[in-house]
C-alpha cells in the first residue's frame, strides 16, 4: 500500500491547506493508506465494514445514536472524515454533509451546543469535530457558519475553563461549564477542541492551553507512571492516554518527562476488552502512542489493532459497552474504534505528528 499518511508535511501546517492535500491525495489512492510499521492487513476492509456499518445507521436528521447525539454524531463524522471522506470526495460524502447539517442545527447563539446531561462533553467533542471539517467545507456560506461558530464555541469552552476552582483543579475542564472541579476526561476533550479550532484558524488565548497544561500535569501519578481522572487518584491507561496526548499537542517543543515515562507505561500495559471503557482507552491510548515516537507506536498500535479487529462483528460493527457509551448504543463504540484504526492514516489534523 501506498503511505498516503507519510507525506512530507511539516507538522501543523495549515488546517485547510492540509487537508485539501491529504484528502485529495487520499482520493486519488481510493483512501488507502499506511503508516510507519506495516498495518495488519484486514485493516482498511475493517475501517471499509465499520464506516458501511455507521453509514446505514445515521438517522434521517443527520445524526448518530441513540442518545447523546451531538457527541456521538461528532465521533461518527470524524470517522468518515479521518479515512479520506468529505462533503465532496468519497462514497460517504452525503453522510458527511448530513452530519455536518446535524450538528450546526444543535448550536446556540453563545455558542453552546444543545444543553442537556454532562453538556461540556457535548461541547468539546461537537466542537472537535466541527474544527476538523472545516478545512474541507467546499461550500462558502457553510464554512462562514461553521467558522462563526466556532469562534463562540473557543469564548463558551474558555470562559468555563476561567470558572474560580481550587488550585488543583484550576486550568481544567468538568462536565458543568460552571463546575468548581474538574477531571482529565473532559479536560481532554475541550483542550483538543481548542488546538482543532486553532489549527483551523480560529483565534485561540494562548494562555488557555498554558492552564490546560497546568491542569494535566496535576493529574500526573509519578509512583504509577501515568495519569489520573482528577488530581492524587489512581492512573489509568484512558487518562494516561489523554494525559500524553493533550502535552504533545498543547506544549508542542516541549519534552514533559511525564509525557515520556507515561508512554512508556503504555507499552508496558495493553488495553483489551477487559479495560475500563476499553474503546476511550484504546482511541486515546493509541494517539498517545502515534505522537510519543515509533517504540511507542510500535507496542501500543499493535495491541490496539489486533484487538480491534479480533472483536468486530460480522454486521461491520463493534460490540456495546453500556457502562462505557451509556446508552448511545453501537454507534459509539463502533466511531471509536474506527477512528482508532484509522490514526495511521493520519489524514485528520489532529492525528499528524
Amino acid at each position: 500500500m501506498i503511505a498516503a499518511g507519510r507525506l512530507p508535511i511539516p507538522k501543523r501546517t495549515s488546517h485547510f491547506a492540509l487537508l485539501v492535500l491529504h484528502f485529495t491525495f487520499a482520493a486519488l489512492l481510493a483512501g488507502r493508506a499506511c503508516a510507519d510499521p506495516p498495518l495488519p492487513p484486514k485493516l482498511d476492509s475493517s475501517v471499509a465494514r465499520g464506516l458501511e456499518f455507521l453509514a446505514a445507521a445515521q438517522g434521517v436528521d443527520g445524526s448518530f445514536g441513540a442518545n447523546q447525539k451531538t457527541a456521538i454524531t461528532s465521533l461518527a463524522l470524524m470517522s468518515f472524515l479521518a479515512a479520506g471522506h468529505t462533503p465532496d470526495v468519497g462514497r460517504y460524502g452525503a453522510n458527511v454533509r448530513n452530519a455536518i447539517d446535524y450538528l450546526l442545527s444543535q448550536t446556540h447563539p453563545d455558542g453552546a451546543f444543545a444543553r442537556n446531561e454532562k453538556p461540556m462533553y457535548q461541547q468539546g467533542i461537537g466542537t472537535l469535530a466541527l474544527a476538523e471539517a472545516y478545512g474541507v467545507e467546499t461550500d462558502g456560506p457553510q464554512r462562514k457558519r461553521i467558522a462563526a461558530f466556532l469562534a463562540k464555541s473557543v469564548t463558551y469552552i474558555v470562559e468555563a475553563q476561567k470558572v474560580k476552582k481550587q488550585d488543583v483543579y484550576a486550568g481544567g475542564w468538568r462536565y458543568e461549564p460552571n463546575a468548581p472541579d474538574s477531571d482529565m476526561s473532559l479536560s481532554g476533550w475541550n483542550a483538543l477542541a481548542l488546538r482543532a479550532c486553532e489549527d483551523a484558524g480560529i483565534p485561540v488565548p494562548r494562555e488557555a492551553a498554558q492552564r490546560a497544561v497546568q491542569f494535566v500535569l496535576k493529574c500526573y501519578n509519578a509512583q504509577a507512571k501515568g495519569f489520573a481522572y482528577q488530581p492524587g487518584g489512581a492512573a489509568s491507561p484512558g487518562m494516561t492516554g489523554v494525559g500524553v496526548l493533550c502535552l504533545h499537542v498543547l506544549d508542542t517543543g516541549v519534552a514533559h518527562r511525564e509525557a515520556t515515562a507515561a508512554a512508556a507505561s503504555l507499552e508496558k500495559h495493553p488495553i483489551d476488552d477487559k479495560s475500563q471503557f476499553p474503546y476511550y482507552a484504546m482511541y486515546y491510548a493509541t494517539q498517545a502512542a502515534n505522537q510519543s515516537g515509533d517504540a511507542a507506536w510500535g507496542a501500543v498500535s499493535k495491541a490496539t489493532f489486533e484487538q480491534l479487529l479480533k472483536s468486530q462483528q460480522p454486521d461491520g460493527g463493534w460490540p456495546d459497552t453500556p457502562a462505557e457509551s451509556t446508552g448511545a448504543g453501537r454507534a459509539y463504540s463502533t466511531s471509536m474504534a474506527v477512528l482508532t484504526l484509522t490514526i495511521p492514516y493520519r489524514l485528520l489534523p489532529a492525528y499528524q505528528r
